[in-house]
């Protein structure tokens, strides 16, 4: 028999040719069942002379034993997100996995596209984006799969999620802020009910309220450049003694579009102080030279690891040791927290 143009040849082929059943053949590639050495050899041969490989994919899928990890993820044109996700697959070709991408084009998306995961019989889900509730993450870990969520709760009690110490990072600039003897404050904030973005907000104001000022907060529905730029505009067209002296960004989008939409107008810091949080590449440019704050991604991509570590070998209730939740994590989301790292530039604080 010639061999067959490629990905047209079937296991049929190969067990006419090598003149087995096809059960014998599935036996040969799968190593379930005895099989003489030299039969397996034979079939090996047919299957190279006809052109043919099993469907690793599907075998694994009958078996239950896809070697698959579901990823969860939205609007990658945001450099956070996308930091995240590069060094997040190349942590699940390290585990001999391959990711199941699923993408959303809003964080309204993600409660579909995690019902959509569970049809498939992949090893664990890895959410990024939007929230995990509760009904949700049940039906994952009552499949034994591990849920792992990533600057979120993953709103179960044998879920794990690793995130940013937001309300810390908030806390950290108002500090700066004060030390620096600002005291008209500002947040520019995210979508109402956003998880980090709110935390951050709140521990910034909880922190000027504990020194008797208060924080505005003007929440943004997309945290863009574009709405930054927008920021900057409100801010102008307030009345001089009413215009912050300070100002918080809660991400470095709209960190960066803030300062575009000021030049010409305001002299920073002098005027305003600005602090953002990220440090994505572009605040370090020096247009910008933005004081921000870096998340911990590295130490959240060791811990998550060791949690897969841990879960795959067939521990999916326990922890690793270095993995025990701090004084404030909240014990039934097994929520870890991680310090982020304040990098002082041009904007505030004293340069690097």
């Amino acid at each position: 028999m010639s061999r067959r143009k490629s990905g047209t040849a079937t296991s049929h082929d190969v067990a006419r040719v090598a003149n087995v059943s096809q059960a014998l053949v599935s036996r040969a590639f799968t190593g379930n069942g005895r099989i003489a050495p030299e039969t397996r050899e034979r079939i090996l041969k047919a299957a190279e002379q006809v052109g043919w490989q099993p469907n690793a994919l599907a075998r694994s899928m009958v078996t239950g034993d896809a070697p698959l990890v579901a990823v969860i993820t939205t609007r990658l044109n945001f450099d956070w997100r996308a930091q995240v996700l590069s060094r997040l697959l190349k942590a699940i070709q390290e585990w001999h996995l391959k990711p199941l991408l699923f993408y959303a084009e809003s964080d309204a998306e993600v409660d579909r596209l995690l019902e959509e995961a569970l049809s498939w019989r992949a090893r664990g889900v890895i959410v990024t984006a939007g929230v995990v509730r509760e009904n949700r993450a049940a039906a994952i870990i009552e499949k034994g799969q591990f849920l792992i969520a990533l600057n979120r709760p993953a709103n179960h009690e044998k879920g794990f999620s690793v995130a940013t110490d937001n309300p810390l990072g908030g806390r950290m600039a108002a500090g700066l802020f004060l030390e620096e003897g600002r005291r008209r404050l500002l947040v520019l904030g995210g979508p109402q009910g956003s998880w980090a973005p709110s935390l951050r907000a709140e521990g910034f104001s909880e922190a000027a309220r504990e020194a008797g000022l208060h924080a505005a907060i003007w929440n943004n529905d997309a945290m863009s450049t574009e709405a930054g730029r927008a920021c900057a505009e409100r801010l102008l067209a307030l009345p001089g003694s009413e215009q912050p002296d300070a100002v918080f960004a809660t991400n470095d989008a709209m960190a960066l579009g803030f300062l575009d939409g000021l030049r010409g107008h305001r002299s920073i810091p002098d005027d305003i102080a600005l602090i953002g949080f990220d440090n994505l590449p572009a605040a370090d440019w020096p247009p910008y030279r933005l004081t921000t704050f870096e998340q911990p991604l590295e130490e959240m991509m060791r811990r998550l690891i060791a949690h897969v570590d841990v879960h795959g070998d067939g521990h999916s209730g326990g922890q690793a040791e270095d993995q025990q939740p701090q004084e404030e994590s909240e014990p039934r989301a097994r929520l870890i927290h991680c310090k982020p790292k304040l990098i002082t530039r041009m904007t505030a604080g004293k340069t690097e």
